[in-house]
């Protein structure tokens, strides 16, 4: 049967406890893996196989309201942000809503902002918030289950889907 998914929701929480705002755009960095390229005499064309190594991740984010708290937390890019979004999943079928596939998508992201533009104001209309940054972690997991989909971690030499390393050791 054919469903729909959406995000309804996204509160952004710092450090893991702290509720700070909330999302209208969260933008996950693309995670591309590097190639190399491999043309022998005699072949027919160009082969490109992954190496291992990922290009940086860089992602932002836009809040619709954000506490004073993350406002200076974006502003200093030499000490990196400890955050996470749950974005609310609600999955919609022929007879409305999936209660039973809805889920929580909590994102964990240790970032170095490198940019960040302060709200405005304006009369009768809410401040946006919107900050770049550069990742040195990232992990996504259903909030139902311990095994994350994706986990990098720069630091810690790890890449891993659905809980099982890219690259063999």
């Amino acid at each position: 049967m054919l469903q729909y998914g959406q995000i309804t929701d996204a509160p952004v929480y710092l450090n893991d406890k702290s509720l700070v705002g909330h999302c209208e755009e969260f933008n996950i960095p693309e995670i591309e893996t590097q190639m190399i390229e491999h043309e022998t005499l005699g072949s027919i064309g160009v082969m490109k196989l992954p190496r291992r190594g990922l290009s940086g991740l860089d992602g932002s984010v836009v809040m619709s309201f954000a506490e004073p708290e993350f406002l200076g937390i974006t502003s200093n890019p030499r000490k990196a942000a400890v955050f996470q979004v749950h974005s609310k999943l609600d999955v919609f079928g022929a007879l409305g809503l999936d209660e039973d596939n809805s889920t929580t998508l909590v994102t964990h992201v240790t970032a170095l902002f490198h940019k960040s533009a302060f709200p405005g104001s304006k009369k009768a209309e809410a401040g946006k918030h919107s900050a770049d940054f550069s990742v040195t972690r990232l992990m996504q997991r259903d909030i139902n289950s311990s095994t994350p989909i994706l986990e990098i971690d720069f630091f810690a030499n790890i890449y891993k889907v659905n809980g099982e390393d890219v690259w063999p050791a």
